[in-house]
């Protein structure tokens, strides 16, 4: 599990790392008053805020031995949806050519 902790923190790392350049390039292109800044700032902060509550959450979520089997789940119905598709397509080719 450290591997998995390490990993999504290194996710929210970077998404911190991005929210604060685009505030430094927004800050250096476009000159505010005092207090738009700090609206600013706050909903910058925000938004770092709940990147980092999500990821979070989809972290913690992935530790979970309960989530981690319902993923498994979505992820056997999405192959299995798109293995049936993949033969319908191939089957309706099939038919094409035989004509």
């Amino acid at each position: 599990m450290s591997e998995t902790k390490q990993v999504w923190d290194e996710v929210g790392n970077r998404f911190s790392d991005l929210g604060k350049h685009v505030k430094d390039r927004y800050d250096a292109n476009v000159g505010f008053a005092d207090d738009q800044k700090d609206k600013l700032n706050d909903a910058l902060r925000g938004l770092g805020d709940a990147l980092d509550a999500g990821f979070t959450a989809i972290g913690d979520s992935l530790r979970d031995p309960t989530m981690r089997d319902e993923l498994k789940g979505a992820g056997t119905a999405v192959a299995d949806a798109l293995a049936t598709t993949f033969n319908n397509i191939a089957s309706e080719i099939r038919k094409s050519v035989k004509k």
